[in-house]
């Protein structure tokens, strides 16, 4: 997809008069730029819909047998419950801060090709339409 104004092309990430690097490095950055999109998406995603955290009950009838018991000595209940409790604590802040952080990596990648890629003011004079590649 190319954008045009009235003088030309305004962004075109591998053009035939860039040199080498710079194609390069839009190509590493357009891949960057395409992995921090979809991971935000899937941050988002599991943002949103969360999965359920288990009752204490549940919690030590399943996810607690994986647990081996320590040579012989066994939990008492209040080690048991704090296990549940650490186990669980947390979670969403943690999921939030992925979701921002791959927020603010898609940001900083996409104004990084803006950047690398700008055309001069003066060769900008108003955007005519988007046409796609052929």
């Amino acid at each position: 997809m190319l954008l045009v104004y009235e003088g030309g092309v305004l962004m075109n990430l591998f053009s035939k008069d860039k040199e080498i690097i710079f194609k390069i490095v839009n190509g590493i950055l357009l891949i960057w730029f395409i992995a921090a999109v979809i991971l935000t998406a899937n941050s988002i995603i599991e943002y949103v819909v969360r999965e359920p955290i288990p009752t204490y009950q549940e919690f030590r009838e399943t996810e607690f047998k994986n647990y081996p018991e320590e040579k012989g000595n066994k939990m008492t209940e209040a080690e048991v419950r704090k296990m549940y409790e650490q186990s669980y604590q947390g979670r969403d802040s943690y999921s939030l801060r992925f979701m921002f952080t791959s927020l603010a990596n898609v940001f900083i990648v996409g104004g990084a090709i803006l950047v690398i890629n700008k055309t001069p003011k003066e060769k900008v004079s108003k955007i005519i339409y988007i046409k796609p590649e052929e």
